[in-house]
């Protein structure tokens, strides 16, 4: 990348090439380049079924249709390169160096230090950042430019008492009930906090080891249950209910490296259709469940545990962006990887440069979270800190 004119807006700034059509564009609008040509490529791949369906219901046109086949694929194989270059490009353009804007002052129970961040989740409006504080048992909230952040959930001891928590191990904001929704791991729950009455707390699910969380748009609850290796899924109704035991949308078949299995669930993460994407931490491997689907499928990993670019060694924090493309903390690795939409390998965008507590460095990260202009938020877990790397804009 270089100072050049963006081809679209003109302005003289840092531009990317697209490598398909060899033209130079700012990182918006390289954006904007990537999503025409996307639906380029998928409007092509309809015409071209839906032609060689009419020919199918022709007689005598197998010559035609062997000449047609070779044309559309080479059509299609350069439009779909030309994609996974674009996906690579727009990976995440991080600033190698992170910036730390929570916790670095070592293991302990003050409010400027950690003991071990577990799940995170930013909250862009209000300008900061939530913190399940594992052993310290309690949330954290930790406003963006401040020196220390205070409790907001927990903070009362180890405990079970519907004011404490127990080992929690992720977080979420429900904007609807401006509440917290923890993973309260320790205690075999997850519980809500209101953020606006301190007296407000709820059990919301009992009796399952819980983990990873995420709610889609219609308010539903799913949970990475450890125990009985797999994805459930509350609806909002259900929650509250003891006798609602939540319906496996993913898993659920013993422990194993089948395909319908899981070994040992980290994080997950839904998007719009109700995917279901699966940090499978002891496989190295994160899967990718369609809606409704009795097995899921590789999208990062699967080559057993490693440190190769096709490698993983215990995956964990999970992103997943509106492409399909991937973004996870390689646990073991100590650094962040990128996985592009149907890449047979993935990319390094963060740490890798060995296990350390330098800005380029990460020691066992955790969890992922992006803010609203896509800056990467990473729990540095054993570094007891939180780190932000900042998307190259310039």
């Amino acid at each position: 990348m270089f100072s050049s004119k963006c081809l679209i807006c003109q302005q003289q700034t840092t531009t990317y090439c697209c490598h398909g059509c060899s033209k130079r564009f700012c990182f918006d609008h390289l954006t904007e380049h990537r999503e025409k040509l996307e639906k380029q490529f998928y409007e092509l791949e309809y015409r071209t079924n839906l032609f060689l369906q009419k020919l199918n219901n022709q007689e005598n046109f197998s010559t035609i249709r062997t000449k047609f086949n070779m044309f559309s694929e080479m059509t299609l194989v350069k439009l779909q390169k030309e994609l996974e270059q674009f996906q690579q490009q727009l990976s995440i353009l991080v600033q190698p160096n992170a910036q730390t804007i929570a916790g670095g002052n070592g293991e302990g129970y003050k409010l400027n230090q950690f003991a071990y961040p577990y799940g995170i989740c930013v909250d862009q409006q209000q300008q900061h950042i939530y913190i399940a504080d594992h052993y310290n048992h309690c949330i954290l909230q930790w406003q963006f430019g401040q020196q220390k952040g205070r409790v907001v959930a927990g903070g009362n001891g180890q405990g079970n008492r519907i004011d404490q928590l127990n080992h929690p191990t992720d977080v979420i904001i429900d904007e609807n009930s401006k509440s917290l929704i923890i993973s309260d791991q320790g205690n075999r729950r997850v519980v809500r906090w209101s953020l606006q009455n301190p007296n407000d707390k709820q059990i919301l699910i009992e009796n399952i080891e819980c983990f990873g969380l995420k709610m889609n748009g219609n308010r539903d609850l799913f949970v990475s249950d450890l125990e009985n290796h797999a994805v459930k899924r509350w609806t909002k109704d259900q929650l509250g209910k003891r006798e609602q035991q939540g319906t496996i949308v993913s898993g659920g078949n013993g422990r194993g490296d089948r395909l319908n299995q899981f070994n040992c669930l980290g994080f997950i993460f839904i998007d719009r259709e109700d995917t279901v994407y699966v940090s499978d931490c002891k496989n190295h491997r994160v899967m990718k469940w369609l809606k409704g689907a009795s097995e899921g499928i590789v999208v990062a990993g699967g080559y057993g545990r490693g440190n190769s670019l096709k490698e993983l060694s215990s995956p964990q924090g999970l992103l997943v962006n509106q492409f399909g493309d991937v973004y996870m903390t390689d646990r073991k690795n100590h650094r962040i990887m990128y996985w592009s939409l149907g890449s047979n390998e993935g990319r390094l965008i963060a740490g890798g440069t060995g296990r350390g507590k330098q800005s380029n460095q990460l020691n066992f990260p955790r969890a992922l979270a992006f803010d609203d202009e896509n800056n990467l938020y990473v729990s540095d877990c054993n570094n007891q800190r939180i780190q932000r790397f900042l998307v190259d804009k310039h």
